[in-house]
């Protein structure tokens, strides 16, 4: 769509926003250029998901080329019940509509009264049944944080209502301990490929559980993954895919990988995104892996049109061929911004691993306010690293994370972790 916009100038294939009905429909799909084919339907966002079901469906696209409609690639509890209905391993949950019946589950789980402390003391993660990027997603260590954590959520607008709908659930969740992935995988009727696998770099900062700093490319099978953690990873998220019945588009499926027994990589569902990773992934990814999910998908929807074959030439797993990452530039203060750090942003650009960066216009300007760093959403900016060299990638990462507390002063003094 975009290149027919841009490329060429042609506005008659942009409708303003999902037809409504049946009637705007029909009126929509009549408006389309005959010469048209609509070969499949692509979801950018969480919000458009639902949308982009009904679409697919409405346009006969179902199930030739088009996965239909399933509430259970939206609904994160539903979604784990799928996978564990399929013999996956999965987190124990339960959907609670009451702050009693959360606190019971996670008594169950082993939480109580007081914090007991410890590398190995239960946790439960208490979360809504839609959203993205860690937002309000509270990690709890005691009774009375499980029920303050439902308070929070219960009674908010569900992500990416368009009827103001407001939860009357809360998804509580035993928290598993391990390392976070994420798999970017493009189907074709079925057929799965890992085009990207990245590990998170989530720390507890700022009084939340889950920051993002960074997201980076790693193999996945072959000598570069001596353990087999990335293979077993992308395996999972396949069998994920399978069972809740995606065999068309990009996927961003978030898995966490632990030990198991016997030498075994254990794997369990953290969520699956039917739409892609929502960051400017493609430069890092064609350097470091050598091609991208977007031309990816868009060879699994028209390739058998006349494309160069493509497809076939993408392995089912990727390999690395540098070091590369998204860092996420995390402020450490919040208040209305009296000074901009400028050496400190100049040494984070000269550093010998970054190749593009980009701090937020609006905290670029003194007198605007910043927030601390609690969710994507808060973040400052980004930037790409990418090098051959793992000692130098390492070291510029590290200083990157040591100089972003500087980045910004603020009226009334210091941040607060």
């Amino acid at each position: 769509a975009r290149f027919l916009h841009q490329a060429r100038g042609r506005t008659d294939h942009l409708p303003g926003r999902m037809p409504a009905g049946p009637d705007e429909l029909e009126a929509w799909r009549s408006s389309l250029p005959p010469s048209l084919e609509v070969r499949g339907v692509y979801c950018e966002s969480d919000s458009g998901l639902d949308d982009a079901e009904r679409l697919g469906e409405a346009l006969g696209l179902c199930p030739a080329r088009h996965d239909g409609r399933n509430p259970a690639r939206r609904d994160k509890f539903l979604m784990n019940e799928a996978v564990a209905a399929a013999g996956l391993d999965t987190v124990r949950q339960r959907s609670c509509g009451t702050a009693d019946e959360a606190e019971e589950f996670a008594r169950g789980l082993g939480l109580g009264d007081e914090d007991s402390g410890g590398d190995g003391a239960a946790m439960a993660v208490v979360k809504p049944l839609r959203g993205v990027a860690s937002d309000d997603v509270h990690l709890c260590r005691t009774l009375p944080s499980v029920r303050s954590a439902f308070g929070k959520i219960e009674g908010s607008q569900v992500f990416g209502s368009a009827r103001s709908e407001t939860y009357d659930r809360v998804l509580v969740q035993e928290f598993a301990r391990g390392t976070e992935y994420a798999v970017d995988v493009v189907c074709r009727d079925g057929e799965r490929k890992a085009v990207a696998l990245w590990r998170y770099d989530k720390r507890p900062v700022n009084g939340a559980p889950f920051v993002y700093h960074a997201t980076r490319l790693v193999p996945a099978g072959g000598v570069d993954d001596p353990d087999r953690v990335g293979r077993a990873v992308c395996e999972y998220a396949f069998e994920a895919l399978d069972a809740l019945g995606v065999r068309w588009g990009l996927s961003h499926v978030e898995v966490i990988a632990g030990p198991g027994p016997d030498g075994t990589v254990r794997t369990r569902l953290v969520e699956v995104n039917c739409r892609q990773h929502n960051a400017d992934f493609v430069p890092l990814t064609n350097a470091v892996v050598g091609y991208n999910a977007l031309d990816v998908v868009v060879d699994a929807h028209l390739g058998e049109l006349g494309g160069d074959g493509g497809w076939d030439d993408v392995p089912t797993l990727p390999s690395t061929r540098a070091h590369g990452a998204i860092v996420h530039l995390v402020s450490h203060v919040e208040g209305r911004i009296t000074d901009i750090n400028y050496d400190v942003l100049a040494e984070m650009e000269g550093l010998p691993s970054v190749v593009d960066m980009h701090v937020y216009p609006q905290f670029m300007e003194v007198g605007n306010e910043v927030e601390r760093t609690v969710d994507i959403r808060t973040d400052s900016g980004w930037i790409h690293l990418l090098n051959s060299d793992g000692d130098e990638f390492e070291g510029d990462y590290e200083r990157i994370v040591e100089l972003q507390r500087r980045m910004f002063d603020v009226e009334g003094g210091e941040g607060d972790d």
